[in-house]
């Protein structure tokens, strides 16, 4: 059985592999995975630390394909990487093993799911669902693992598509670090009062009479200019940490006392990747992609997560920034390397 924070798992969860923007091949392999199993939802998850990503989707309910998550508690995909193993479930209303929310939500109510594997690690799952009891008979199940494959080779080349090219000077480089660092705090504290708005609507709806539950929306806690400046220093959020975990990578090549920042760097990326889910409803919402009703449902999937990984991400800029500081430090003056 896999520990799911397990570090070693975690670090295979970076990069490219983390962004929502589609792609064609990981499209194509969800829409065979639907074809194969007849099904009309599949989709392929990562599961970070407190949410699960959907990399790539077909057949969604509108706010979790705006979302392209939910948390990770109530997902059936954290399962399969747990188990490192196939996961059917026939009927999840009787099925013990896993969360009836989802059931409750969406009406889903057979799941068929693989392990994606990266690194030597299950870092999500290839999942085909139905919204009516049913078996999955093994060519199936031979089938997705088929797919799975693919998928981690395409999650693994956008990866290194995207790795970090030559070396610059250390010292640029660790500016630029503590540059982006200062970057992603701010974005972090734009969004703070939003999530914290989304927040207390949820706890009033939780407590409030119906009339009043119905009016007691974000919208009505936060005001419309907040929300959109939060959506727009989001939109640059996630190059910015990219090339921060980029620019990591590089010093760490040359200077082994930055090797600390690599996976801190990550980590923080992960982080804003779970954030995300959060931003892109409000999003939704001021565009008039969804409505308050359906972004009320995704939001109810995601809040927990992206509160407790909006926490670790502001704890991590602060982190990061003073590693890049203690690095610099021990480097000035020796060209990048060590100071005896």
């Amino acid at each position: 059985m896999a520990d799911l924070n397990d570090p070693a798992r975690l670090a295979e969860l970076r990069g490219a592999m983390l962004r929502t923007e589609a792609d064609a091949l990981l499209d194509a392999c969800v829409a065979r995975a639907a074809r194969l199993a007849r099904a009309p939802i599949a989709f392929v998850s990562l599961v970070v630390r407190h949410i699960q990503l959907l990399r790539a989707h077909h057949g969604l309910p509108l706010e979790l394909a705006v979302s392209c998550a939910t948390s990770r508690s109530n997902s059936f995909c954290q399962l399969v990487v747990r188990d490192e193993a196939p996961l059917l479930v026939e009927d999840a209303l009787r099925d013990e093993r896993v969360s009836k929310e989802l059931v409750e939500s969406y009406g889903i109510r057979a799941y068929a799911g693989v392990p994606v594997r990266v690194g030597g690690h299950a870092i999500g799952s290839l999942c085909v669902l139905d919204v009516v009891p049913r078996r999955f008979e093994p060519p199936v199940v031979a089938g997705l693992e088929q797919l799975a494959i693919e998928v981690a080779d395409r999650l693994s080349a956008l990866v290194e598509r995207d790795a970090p090219l030559g070396s610059a000077d250390v010292q640029e480089r660790l500016v630029r670090i503590e540059q982006a660092t200062r970057v992603l705090e701010r974005a972090l504290l734009a969004l703070a009062p939003v999530i914290a708005a989304v927040q207390s609507a949820a706890a009033v709806r939780a407590h409030a009479p119906p009339v009043e539950a119905m009016h007691a929306t974000p919208s009505t806690l936060v005001t419309l200019a907040g929300l959109r400046a939060a959506v727009g220093c989001w939109r640059d959020v996630g190059s910015v940490a990219d090339e921060l975990c980029d620019e990591a990578a590089a010093v760490a090549s040359s200077t082994p006392a930055a090797s600390g920042l690599v996976a801190a760097a990550r980590g923080l990326a992960r982080g804003l990747a779970e954030v995300a889910p959060l931003v892109r409803l409000a999003e939704g919402v001021l565009e008039g992609t969804l409505d308050e009703v359906a972004a009320d449902r995704g939001r109810a999937l995601v809040l927990r997560g992206a509160l407790d990984a909006h926490e670790a991400a502001c704890v991590a800029v602060g982190e990061i920034r003073a590693g890049a500081l203690r690095v610099r430090s021990a480097t000035s003056g020796s060209g990048g390397a060590p100071a005896p």
